[in-house]
């Protein structure tokens, strides 16, 4: 006999008593009857470090549960924060994932709190409307690792809810998710994917009319796989109290899709951007510094830190060769806080970014974004030495998030489109090309191009 029905077979019992005991009704018994009958169905059973082809992570726009601590609540499982947690007790206990609308999803992936001392027995489900589930997964967590594993489905599924049920664990009947995500397969629909992207966004200033707040609504309503920000994410210090009173009710509602690199602001006290680095969590540093690449679709995105170490043999430029050279992807976009070549007149441009596109030309990169000056501003292709070339790279400055805009300086080389107004770049990366718009808080597309092949 399996080890797992006894311990379960005791919980159905008890919590059939207990519905019996409170005058629970015949329909409750049965309800308690077919979970456990529904996990003898045949689903997949699998656990895998990562699913091939499937790791695109969706979109989530609400979470609930049915159970949890009042210091663990549903929304800590998609902060992108591993360090925090969703915990409900109880057979059955259940987060449910809302992705605001059906999406094509191929498996999820969890990071289980102390899930590398103890196995969980769960089952996955997939809605279209939050009444009628269909179990796309059943079976146990590997036990041996407290990072991300993922549970592939037999077949993509198109749902918009999706819900993690908890029977036990070797420990006993807490459910505690660190963090989760619905998967969908690389490249979306067509092999596109919407990413969105700013910095120098949200001030002190607080309401619905707050430019930073009106450039999240249109984040929200552009609905993107994933949020990159440019730097400069809070002002005017990047304290953590600034970071949970002004950017979570703000950029922060879509905290859990974001991929941030940090600015000069952050690091104005002189503490190593310390509240950028609570706030933002694992999400900062995936890998345990504070520059990391990521795959969407055939694209190879890289945050890089234009704060520290980002001169010719540093580390962090020795870890961008390593990281190209591994590269597989077709396309390449890379993005920091502070441009090489800007016609803005508060800073202009950066020489000392040269070693990043230095590396980056070299493998024939597409696209650099960066911020920094509250403007927005879209080059040519060039290389590094600002002279154009139709392999080079296409830098866009989005420093337009929510700071008050800034006039612009001498015009440089190769510079096609500038404007002055808070809003966001929305770039369509498809499985070769991309194309884009520069979208106002109001919706207006005040730039568009595309689509443009990859190098």
């Amino acid at each position: 006999m399996s080890r797992r029905k006894p311990v379960r077979a005791a919980l159905c019992a008890l919590l059939l008593l207990s519905a019996l005991g409170a005058g629970g009704t015949a329909q409750a018994d049965e309800q308690a009857d077919e979970q456990v009958r529904g996990r003898a169905v045949a689903v997949p059973s699998d656990v895998v470090p990562v699913i091939p082809g499937c790791t695109t992570a969706q979109p989530v726009s609400g979470v609930t549960a049915s159970t949890w601590e009042p210091v663990n609540p549903p929304r800590q499982a998609v902060d992108g924060d591993t360090s925090t947690r969703w915990s409900g007790e109880g057979f059955g206990a259940n987060l449910v994932l809302d992705l605001g609308q059906a999406r094509t999803m191929c498996g999820l992936k969890i990071a289980w709190h102390r899930g590398d001392l103890r196995w969980n027995d769960f089952d996955i489900y997939t809605s279209p409307d939050g009444a009628a589930y269909t179990k796309v997964w059943a079976g146990r967590s590997s036990g041996s690792t407290a990072g991300f594993e993922s549970y592939p489905y037999a077949a993509p599924v198109s749902a918009r809810y999706v819900r993690i049920s908890f029977w036990q664990s070797l420990e006993g009947s807490w459910a505690s998710v660190s963090e989760t995500a619905a998967l969908g397969p690389d490249g979306g629909q067509g092999g596109e994917q919407v990413v969105v992207a700013a910095g120098d966004m949200v001030t002190t200033c607080q309401g619905s009319g707050c430019a930073h707040t009106r450039t999240s609504d249109r984040v929200l309503a552009i609905d993107p796989a994933v949020v990159l920000t440019l730097g400069d994410n809070q002002y005017e210090n990047g304290t953590y109290d600034e970071f949970t009173r002004y950017y979570a009710p703000t950029w922060g509602r879509f905290k859990a899709r974001t991929k941030p690199t940090p600015g000069n602001h952050e690091y104005g006290l002189g503490d190593g951007a310390a509240g950028y680095f609570e706030y933002f969590g694992a999400a900062a540093k995936p890998a345990g510094k504070s520059w990391y690449s990521f795959d969407l679709g055939n694209w190879h995105i890289v945050s890089l830190n234009s704060e520290t170490s980002r001169t010719a043999g540093s580390e962090q430029v020795t870890w961008l060769q390593n990281d190209l050279a591994r590269n597989t992807k077709p396309c390449v976009l890379a993005y920091w806080h502070r441009p090489l070549f800007s016609s803005g007149s508060s800073h202009g441009d950066f020489p000392n970014m040269r070693p990043f596109w230095d590396a980056l030309y070299g493998v024939r990169a597409d696209l650099v974004l960066s911020g920094h000056d509250h403007d927005y501003e879209r080059f040519a292709k060039q290389k590094p030495t600002a002279e154009p070339s139709s392999s080079g790279i296409r830098q866009f400055i989005v420093g337009t998030g929510g700071a008050s805009t800034k006039p612009f300086g001498t015009i440089r080389a190769n510079s096609e489109k500038r404007l002055l107004a808070n809003g966001v770049l929305k770039l369509t990366l498809a499985a070769g090309g991309y194309s884009w718009q520069f979208v106002r808080y109001d919706g207006a597309v005040l730039d568009s191009g595309g689509p443009v092949s990859c190098n």
